[in-house]
Formats: C-alpha cells, sequence, structure tokens
C-alpha cells in the first residue's frame, strides 16, 4: 500500500532538483554568451556612389596615372560611410589612339560614425575582367580587421563634370564578409535556441519556488 505523501514531502520532491537546474541554466548562458562572443564574422553587402578623379592625362610614354575617388554609401548591417579611395588608374590604348581603363589599384577606406569606426584595403579591377577587395586592418569596432569583397563597378556618368580632373561618377555595389575581435556576430539559430532556453529554465526555478511557498504557508 503507498504511503501518503505530506505537504511538506511533495514541495521538497518538486524542489529538489531546482539547484542543480539553476546551474544547469547558468552553463548554459555561460555558454551561449561564449558563442556569440566568438563570432566576429559578419556577412556584408554595399553600394557606393563616388566621383572619379584623375592626377594626369594618359600618353603613349605615360599609361599610369594617379587617381582619386570620393563618396558615400551604405554598408549593411553598418550604417552609412564616407568611402575614398586613392591610387592609380593604368590605361590601354587603342589603335584608334585613345585610351581606355585597364586595371586600377587602390587603396580604398570606409568611414563610418563621423570617423570613429573605419576599415581599410585595397581594391584591384581588371576592367571587364574581375575586381577584388581584400580588407586589411581598421580602426574602432574593426581594429584588426580582415575580409574580402567581390564589387561590381559602373559608370552612371560619364566624364563633362567641370571640376578638375573629373573623369566619372561610379557606382559600386557588391558583397563580402569581415572579421574583428571587436564585432559581434548576430547568433546563428541554434545559438539563439541554447541562449533562449536560459531564461525560460530560470523563470521555471522561479515558479517552483513560489508554489513551494504557497504549499508551506497552507500546511501551517
Amino acid at each position: 500500500m503507498a504511503q501518503p505523501v505530506t505537504v511538506n514531502q511533495l514541495c521538497m520532491k518538486q524542489v529538489r532538483g531546482a539547484p542543480l537546474a539553476f546551474v544547469g541554466q547558468l552553463l548554459i548562458l555561460a555558454a551561449g554568451s561564449a558563442i556569440s562572443a566568438q563570432a566576429a564574422t559578419i556577412p556584408f553587402t554595399f553600394e557606393v556612389t563616388y566621383d572619379a578623379f584623375l592626377g594626369g592625362v594618359p600618353s603613349p610614354a605615360t599609361l599610369t596615372v594617379p587617381a582619386t575617388n570620393s563618396g558615400s554609401g551604405s554598408f549593411a548591417p553598418f550604417g552609412s560611410a564616407i568611402y575614398s579611395e586613392t591610387g592609380t588608374v593604368t590605361f590601354a590604348m587603342l589603335p584608334s589612339g585613345d585610351f581606355v581603363p585597364s586595371t586600377v589599384s587602390l587603396n580604398f577606406t570606409a568611414s563610418f560614425n563621423g570617423g570613429a569606426d573605419t576599415f581599410t584595403g585595397t581594391d584591384f579591377h581588371v576592367f571587364g575582367v574581375s575586381e577584388t577587395m581584400t580588407i586589411l586592418g581598421g580602426t574602432g569596432i574593426f581594429s584588426g580587421a580582415t575580409g574580402f569583397a567581390t564589387p561590381v563597378t559602373i559608370v552612371i556618368a560619364p566624364s563633362g563634370n567641370p571640376a578638375p580632373n573629373f573623369f566619372a561618377t561610379l557606382a559600386t555595389s557588391g558583397s563580402g564578409q569581415i572579421t574583428a575581435p571587436g564585432l559581434n556576430a548576430v547568433p546563428e539559430p541554434a545559438t539563439m535556441a541554447l541562449l533562449s532556453t536560459g531564461p525560460a529554465g530560470l523563470a521555471g526555478v522561479a515558479a517552483i519556488r513560489r508554489k513551494r511557498s504557497k504549499l508551506i504557508r497552507l500546511s501551517s
């Protein structure tokens, strides 16, 4: 015959595993936080429009001339940025005697939050073939950054701007990824599920304690 269970015994049975559950949930929270903190690689997309200026005129004897670009755009999820590039453009001379861009080698800077956060790198473009951006460093949240992007650049306005040495207005868009110790990546779905079990478990422990207190008051 089963022995009767008192209210106090019932309370003790319900909360016996509570301390272990509490510790377990804390461990889950700690593990989830560690996973989130280590995920410092973030994919991004971007759209930038800028004016391109040449520091000279190509000639058969001088096919490579200095170049500077300046403009602005957006980098999702980082926000708006001031964008600038400096480097060189190498031209090819056609049989007609005209010159067309052949390769571009530039150093770029994307500046966010009034210059508090920047990342820098190189942009190498072979016209009609490929273009690659390599992230080599940064400041602020991008300190120690590395990464890459694959852009596509098109001319949206040819020369004709009255500004001295104006070449064309260009638009660049693409995607890539950046890694830096100061970045906090958005946790993956599995990590989010892991983190959500922590608060839920702690809430369960609190509910058990409230129920125990209520039963003790009823039995006294």
